[in-house]
Formats: structure tokens, sequence, C-alpha cells
């Protein structure tokens, strides 16, 4: 795939793939599913039957005026079916069948599976799955006695309970109840609370008093203004004065009112015959100078008849009357005058009495602010203890409850018999456990192997690597019978034709990639890690490079542990390294090859300070003298990962071929190869895929074009 392309869709070829992978792990398939089935079988050999019964339970809920939730937890019947299948029901139930035993080991050896809950008619469904046919009959009847059995015995308990604990609490109420009023009496006495109480009522009504005072005193003090209006005649300010003075003692028309007897004064009630109802003429008669005013307007009304009648001022009559209207006037103003003297009086005593109460007043602060002081102290005291009168209310309301209701049932319980029961075992069933193992084998042989391919970190997919590093794949060399495989030039036969034809592939992709970048005239062959046959590649693209008539050279430059030398038969001096350090000539370092065009240069003595010599000026002009005499080269370098070599190289070749040991070496590794080169300035040809096994069925649908095996059966099978 070449870089920076789309990725193709799903395809056939991706099918095929998938069918060599499940060829490859064949076996692991097979035993999968064989050990999936012998799993169910030995469970289906050695589990213990399950017995299956299911029955229904009527369920009755009975709503009461007293509540008894709290007690008896029986408000809600998910709550009620909680209890129904509790565990001490359940374990009662076993030893009404004759099982004496605790929850696990009813679970374990016993009970399979139990299951209770509400239909949709509000009943129970009871489904059981024991170990025994006698309990898958008699389970859940026994379950249903038993229950109501506890139930009652609870409810007996719980009541005797409560009431014990409940009358040991009301007794000791009482006794705080009792304590805390004794405390307040304490309290009271002790800040003189009663004495505080009757001085403030004795004065409680003063305020009230100084106000109505005030009213009264405003009201003759209106009255006294008029009184000094010179317009008014004496029966006019007689009329205020008496208005003022029987405000509070007036009668009204209508009213009755007693009169006393003489006869009747060591009675203690009057005769209701002496009473007199007030009218309008009496109400007259109550003031004395209303008679002298009635007569004064008699003798003016007179006056003025016999004025109309034409009598004159000087007449006999006329002066009579007059006499006698003075004497009428003289009466009135002495009527007046002692009126408004008494009235001064009364106004007098009025202001005496206000400045009485006035006088009063700091003493009624002194006590209301006091007796305020100790009330706040004693709603103090009161809310600092503990509403035991409250307590002992809702402790006796409680008792008087679970006496009531201690003995009613809320729930009745029914049992309606079994709707289904199994005299055949359910549990372990053939047909299902057998395609349940069917299932999982199948399962575990898809899921197993396709996890070990995801779980497997090393490149084998060409497009996989093209796709993740952007390298183009060159080509692949397929596994070799030997340990080593042997340069085009050494052995003859097909195996010798095939090999050279996959490296026509691999030359052809490198020719054409450098076109594209830099001609490759010097390659640098390296991989990641050693051992990745990067030396057999470098040798037989070199023997490729050959075969096309182009002079090439083949350099070792892994002076640390070259092993160019011996994949030739050549001894592995004179080499690189001797002609570095002086001691032998380029002519003499130089070794013929077996294949014709074809010259080796060994790496010569082993060096640890390879380092130094392959970043020394004199390596780079031999690479820059070396270009002018061979067309082709191609350099075996040490590893990348580890070592320094190879970075520093980079300036002096063309490009790059990278190895890679197909299903060997691990991504991360690649990865951090190709990033080391590439921070180096590298120009990657592209990478090979070494030692490809291409018996195996996934390796051959997906590399079957890139080997000259392929095109040799072809060929074989067409003639």
């Amino acid at each position: 795939m070449i870089p920076g392309t789309k990725k193709p869709a799903f395809t056939l070829h991706d099918i095929f793939l998938y069918i060599a992978i499940a060829s490859k792990h064949a076996r692991l398939m097979v035993l999968l599913i064989c050990f999936s089935l012998t799993a169910g079988l030995t469970y289906y050999v050695f589990a213990k039957p399950v017995y299956y019964s299911h029955a229904l339970v009527h369920l009755d809920y009975l709503a009461r005026p007293i509540d008894t939730d709290k007690l008896y937890e029986d408000g809600r019947l998910s709550a009620f079916v909680a209890q129904f299948t509790d565990s001490p029901i359940m374990l009662r139930t076993a030893r009404a069948l004759g099982v004496d035993t605790d929850q696990r080991e009813l679970e374990r050896k016993y009970m399979f599976k139990f299951r209770a809950g509400l239909n949709t008619e509000k009943n129970i469904d009871v489904e059981v799955w024991p170990w025994s046919p006698d309990w898958a009959r008699r389970w859940t009847e026994t379950m249903v006695r038993e229950f109501l059995v506890y139930r009652q015995e609870r409810r007996v308990e719980e009541k005797n309970h409560i009431i014990s604990v409940y009358s040991e609490e009301l007794k000791e109420v009482v006794g705080r109840l009792d304590q805390q009023f004794s405390e307040k009496l304490d309290f009271q006495d002790q800040q003189d609370f009663t004495k505080s109480l009757i001085l403030v009522n004795s004065i409680n009504s003063l305020p009230a008093q100084l106000t109505k005072l005030q009213m009264r005193i405003d009201e003759l003090g209106r009255v006294r203004v008029r009184l000094q209006d010179p317009t008014l005649d004496p029966v006019a300010k007689l009329s205020l004065i008496s208005t003022a003075n029987d405000d509070e003692t007036r009668l009204s028309v209508g009213e009755t009112v007693a009169t006393p007897d003489p006869d009747q004064k060591d009675k203690k009630e009057s005769d209701p015959s002496n009473s007199v109802v007030v009218v309008p003429g009496l109400l007259k008669s109550l003031h004395p100078w209303d008679g002298l005013a009635e007569e004064q307007q008699q003798i003016k009304s007179q006056i003025a008849e016999d004025e109309r009648k034409g009598l004159l001022p000087g007449h006999r009559v006329i002066i009579d009357l007059n006499k006698k209207l003075d004497a009428v006037n003289g009466r009135l103003e002495s009527e007046l005058q002692v009126a408004q003297n008494r009235f001064d009086l009364q106004y007098q005593e009025l202001l005496n009495k206000r400045h009485d109460l006035e006088g009063k007043l700091p003493e009624y602060q002194e006590l209301s602010r006091k007796h305020a002081k100790l009330l706040s102290q004693l709603a103090i005291f009161d809310m600092s203890r503990l509403p035991f009168d409250t307590y002992l209310a809702n402790m006796k309301k409680e008792i008087n409850e679970v006496e009531f209701a201690g003995e009613k049932e809320r729930i009745d319980l029914k049992y309606a018999g079994l709707l289904e029961v199994r005299d055949e075992p359910i549990s372990p069933n053939r047909l299902h456990l057998m395609l349940l193992s069917l299932a999982a084998g199948i399962a575990l042989a898809v899921g197993v192997p396709f996890l070990i391919e995801y779980l497997d970190h090393t490149m084998t997919n060409m497009e996989e690597v093209e796709h993740s590093f952007r390298l183009r794949g060159l080509g692949v060399v397929p596994q070799s019978d030997s340990t080593e495989m042997l340069a085009p030039g050494e052995q003859d036969g097909e195996k010798k034709h095939g090999l050279v034809e996959n490296f026509r592939v691999i030359r052809t992709n490198v020719l054409s990639m450098g076109a594209l970048s830099k001609p490759p005239h010097v390659v640098m062959v390296t991989s990641a890690m050693p051992k990745e046959g990067k030396t057999v590649v470098s040798s037989n693209l070199a023997a490729s490079f050959a075969l096309t008539g182009a002079k090439t050279l083949l350099i070792d430059t892994d002076l640390r542990r070259g092993r160019l030398h011996r994949l030739f038969g050549y001894r592995k001096e004179p080499g690189l390294s001797n002609v570095l350090l002086g001691e032998c000539t380029l002519e003499e370092a130089f070794r013929p090859s077996m294949q014709e065009n074809l010259t080796v240069l060994s790496a010569g003595r082993h060096l640890d300070s390879g380092t130094e010599l392959l970043g020394s000026p004199n390596f780079a002009a031999l690479i820059t003298s070396l270009r002018d005499r061979f067309e082709r080269i191609v350099i075996d370098t040490p590893p990348v990962l580890g070592l320094s070599e190879t970075s520093i190289m980079q300036n002096l070749v063309d490009g790059v071929l990278f190895v890679i040991w197909t299903g060997h070496t691990p991504v991360r590794g690649v990865q951090s190869a190709i990033e080391t080169l590439r921070a180096n300035g590298a120009n990657f040809y592209g990478f090979v895929l070494n030692r490809l096994d291409l018996n195996a069925t996934q390796n051959y649908y997906q590399y079957y074009y890139y080997s000259y095996d392929y095109y040799y059966q072809h060929a074989i099978e067409s003639a």
C-alpha cells in the first residue's frame, strides 16, 4: 500500500484472511470446543438434579383504622412479601421439613433457588427449585403455615415487650414531670413571682384609668371653652354643664328606673311595681332649672304675643311680665353660678386625680418591667426542660394502640395449592446443556484466536505497517529451511531462482522509490533489533543489483559483530576497520564474489570503538571515493536501537531500506527505530518483511503475489 492512499474497504481478500487466521488456530479452536463439551458433560454427570414447583398463595390486605406499620412493618405489601421470604422463615420451613441448618448450608445443599413475588391480582406466586422432589411439593404450604405461626409469635412478643418497656418509661416520665413541676414552683418562690403578680394586678388598670380620665378632662375642657362664649344665655350654659356632668349617668327614653319605696327599706330586692319608664317629660324634670327655663320661655312668648296685640312696653301688663322675666332670669343666673362652681370643682378634682395617677406611673413601669423579666425567666425555664408532658401523652396513646391493635392481623394468607409441579428434574437438561456447551465452545473458538491475534504486537501485515508508519512495502523474503539464507550466487536450482525473483521485486521497488526522492546510489540496510536478517537482505539486494550489470559494492559496517564474511565464506580480516585504521589499503580489503559485478568489503577486525571510526572524516572520504568507483553501494549496518552507528551514517547515504522480522519484531521497537532515523533526517525507500512463512495459510492468501513460488506453482498447474 502506498503511503497517503486511502485504505480500501472490506473485501473478499479480508474474508480469506480471516479464514486463514482460523486455519492457523484450527487445532486450538477444536481443542476449545472439545473442552467446552467435556465441561458440559462433566457438569451433567456430577450435577445434582433440581426439581421445580409453582404454587399460589392468596393474600388479603385488611385496612384498619389504627396503623400498626411501626410495630409489625405491614403497611406495604412489598415489605410484607420481603418478610415472607426472609431468612428466619426459610429456616423455620426447613426445620418443619426435617432439616435443621443455617442459611448458607440451606442454599448450598437443599435449595437451589427460591423466588416469591406479587402477581397482577396482588397474590403471591411462589416458585421453588429444591434438590428434593418432596420439598418441591410441600415447601410452599409448610412455609405459609410457619409464616403465620411466626407472625403470631412475633405479635405477642412485640406487644409484651413494648408494654413492658413503655410501663417502665411511664414511671420514669411521671417522676420527671413531678420533679420539673416542683422545680418550677421553687423557681417561682425564689423569684417572688406570686407577690409580683399581685402587685402588677393591683395597678394593672392604671394606664386604662389614666387614659379614661384624660378623655374626661379633655371633654370638660372643651365645655369650659364653650362656656366662655358671651353669646350663650344661662339656659344654654346650664345645658352644656348638665350634658358634661350627666354624660356617664344620662338616662335614655324607654329605660326602666326603679323608684325607692319607704316601706321596703329592709328588703334586698325592690318591687317591680315601683319601676318607672323614662319618658321625654320625665327627662325634663331631672334638672331643677328646667322649670325656670320653661317658665322663661313662656313669659317671652306671652310678651311677644301681647306686643303683637298692640300693647306698648309701658303697659302695665308688659311691665309685670318683664318683672317676672327678670325674676326668672335672676334665678337662672343663680342656678348657673351654682352649676358653674360645681363644674369647676369637678374639673379641678379630675386634674388632681390625674396628677395622682401620673405620680404612680414610675412605680407601675418598674413593677411591669420586673414582672416581664420574671415572665421571661420563667419562659426560659420552661423551654430548658424536656416536654415530659408531651412524652407522657404520646406514650399513653401508643400503649392504647398496642393494646387495641396488637391482636389484630392486617394481612391474611391462605395457601391456594400447586399450579405446577415437575416430578422429573428440570436441571441439568441434556439438550440445553449440550447447546450451551457447544455455543460456549464456539464462542471460545472464535474469540480466543482473535484475542491472540489482537494481543500479538509483532508486525505481520504489510498494509498495517504501511498505514501505521507511512512507509512503502518493498517486498517480502520467504522463510528458508536453513538458519542462514545464502546469497544468490552460492546456490543453484529452483530455490536460487525463487530467491532472485523476490529480490528483483525489492530491487525494482527501491529504484522506483529512488526516482521519487534520491537515486539509490548508496543504500543503507538496517533493522530495529539484532538478528532480524538485515545481513542476508543486504547481500541478496547487492547481488540483485549486480545481476543488472551494475558494478556493486557490499560493505559490512557492523564493526562490533559483523557477520557478512561468514555468509560468503571469507576471513574477517582485512576489512573496513583495517582500512580506516590504516592497516591495509582498500584494494587489499576488497573481496570478489562468485556473483559477477559484486565486490564485498567485510567489517574487518571487531572493535568496540566502531562509532568513532564510522563518524570520522576518513569514513566520509572513503564513501565519497567509492561513489566514483561503483554504481551501487549497499551498506549493511548495525541495528538502530541501542547503537549510534546507523544515525551517524545518515548524511553519507542516499536512502534507507528497513528490515522487519515478520511475526517477531514488536511494534514498539519498529516505531522507536523509525522515529530515531527520521529524527536524523533519514530518507526511507521502504521496508522489507523478512523470514515470511508462506506455508502459513494467512500469509499465503495475503502475500502470494510477492512470491515467485506462487507463479511457479501456477505455471506447473497450467501445464
